[in-house]
């Protein structure tokens, strides 16, 4: 199966922004301040993530993998993927919320849960920290460069 992670085209958002619904992630900050990814098959999206940025800094958002897809490294995957493309945008640290993912990130992808205090005000004054996540979500980081 051929399989590629790239900027999510126009004409695919609305079934990215489906997916998303689905997994339960919140999407009514989604606008032109975030970009999404897609990870597709010929026939099918079976991944998503989002990427706000936000000076030298990034917020990672958004990723998901489709239910008969996980399990399978798709979501490593995604955020390797992510993680490079940022690198491209010389962005030098990643920031996360999650409320459900915190195991994933921390043993799969190397995230380390961090204080809410201790996060930059950029993504402090993001709408996904301040209102879109409930306060007991876990942020984390990574340094990427």
């Amino acid at each position: 199966m051929n399989i590629e992670f790239k900027k999510t085209s126009p004409e695919k958002v609305s079934e990215v922004l489906a997916l998303l619904t689905s997994a339960n992630l919140p999407i009514s900050d989604i606008g032109e301040n975030v970009t999404l990814f897609s990870l597709e098959t010929s026939e099918e999206i079976i991944g998503t993530a989002g990427l706000e940025i936000l000076g030298n800094i990034g917020l990672l958002r958004s990723v998901s993998v489709v239910e008969n897809q996980q399990s399978n490294g798709y979501g490593h995957l995604i955020v390797q993927n992510l993680e490079m493309y940022a690198k491209t945008q010389n962005i030098k640290e990643l920031y996360l919320l999650t409320t459900n993912a915190k195991e994933f990130f921390e043993k799969k992808c190397t995230y380390e849960v961090i204080e809410r205090a201790n996060v930059p005000i950029e993504i402090q004054n993001s709408q996904q920290f301040s209102s879109v996540c409930p306060s007991s979500a876990v942020v984390m980081k990574k340094n990427i460069t």
